[in-house]
């Protein structure tokens, strides 16, 4: 039903953007696929991919840790929408102290949307790591401009870490991967599991190519967990949190996330035309979309700079991931940006054909 789709992706891996990669198309009960293509990396001899092999989720950590772990946190009533940083980090600057968490959420704080943190000493844990982020000027006034920020995602994961006494790992696995059984979604990858682990860039500090250490150099910073990066997964395991999101946060008789939730990730918190956003996750735009143009109005999705994305159709009830390494050996081929909105759409156009809509 998909072979448009995964045509696009096959011709992708031929023209070497990227050494491999797997796609994988489901509904609420029913998944196609993983459909895996290519190896693992360039070098000679290397393993092909997998349907089960892992890759480096980038951003999407934002959505599948982060955020998720926040929506649990608001519906047990530990933090709302309209606490502000100066809540929980009283000695913060004066300027970061009226954020809100819906502002860190949907990426309208002000705060930066980069910076090389993991250059300064005191950039490592605790609140060393959250006083170095928070020493940043703001690029923006807040609530006036939504400017995607991986620096307001560190502050907010800290923020929770300091909330609970817990970290993010630790979180994760009792929210969402305990929960859902996923073994292979974890922040970093253990010994065992590298050998089916795809390679990312070459590291000029470390002098090798990295494999199951996350790209991101704030995240490896922060030893791999941080909120803005660090989750690593195969494509099976991404889509049994997608069945999550459209069984309206319900997998297999467990309750992760509260139906009204679910629902509170259809309204835009942004009121911005180009780049419009719910809690965490980014919303269709006809401006420019990951998603295509063909992606219903009601679906949430995000991408990684790895190579990875996600994108949730609650009208069609069907989700589709795509996972590449596009940033091995370099970071500098943009092809990523063209495949994504016509993988999408061969999907959704694929669906709706079978389904005789």
């Amino acid at each position: 039903m998909f072979s448009d789709a995964l045509r696009l992706v096959e011709e992708f891996i031929a023209q070497r953007n990227a050494s491999g990669a797997v796609a994988l198309m489901g509904t609420a009960d029913k998944m196609w696929g993983p459909y895996p293509f290519g190896h693992l990396s360039f070098f000679p001899n290397t393993d092909p991919v997998r349907a089960d092999s892992i890759f480096d989720l980038a951003s999407l950590t934002k959505v599948i840790s982060t955020t998720t772990i926040a929506l649990k946190l608001l519906e047990a009533g530990e933090i709302s929408l309209d606490n502000t940083i100066g809540d929980f980090v009283p000695w913060a600057p004066e300027d970061k102290r009226p954020l809100s968490i819906r502002q860190l959420l949907s990426h309208t704080s002000g705060i930066p949307a980069v910076a090389p943190l993991y250059e300064s000493p005191r950039f490592e844990s605790g609140e060393g790591a959250l006083a170095a982020a928070l020493d940043l000027p703001l690029s923006n006034p807040p609530g006036t401009t939504v400017e995607y920020s991986c620096i307001g995602f560190i502050v907010l994961g800290r923020i929770m870490e300091q909330l609970t006494g817990s970290s993010l790992a630790e979180l994760f696995r009792s929210i969402v991967a305990k929960p859902l059984q996923l073994q292979d979604t974890t922040y970093g990858v253990e010994e065992g599991k590298l050998s089916r682990t795809a390679y990312t860039e070459w590291d000029p500090v470390e002098k090798r190519f990295l494999r199951g250490v996350v790209h991101d150099e704030n995240a490896r910073a922060l030893r791999g967990i941080s909120g803005n990066a660090g989750l690593f997964s195969c494509a099976a395991e991404i889509g049994r949190f997608c069945q999550m999101l459209l069984s309206r946060g319900v997998w297999q008789g467990r309750h992760i996330l509260h139906p009204n939730t679910i629902d509170l990730l259809a309204q835009d918190f942004t009121g911005s035309a180009e780049e419009p956003r719910t809690l965490g996750w980014l919303l269709p735009s006809p401006a420019r979309c990951s998603g295509g143009k063909l992606v219903s109005r009601h679906s949430i999705g995000h991408t990684g700079f790895t190579g990875t994305s996600i994108w949730v159709d609650f009208t069609r009830g069907l989700f589709a991931v795509l996972l590449t390494n596009r940033v091995h050996p370099v970071r500098t081929n943009q092809a990523i940006l063209l495949l994504r909105p016509r993988f999408y759409n061969a999907v959704w156009k694929a669906y709706d054909e079978q389904q005789g809509a």
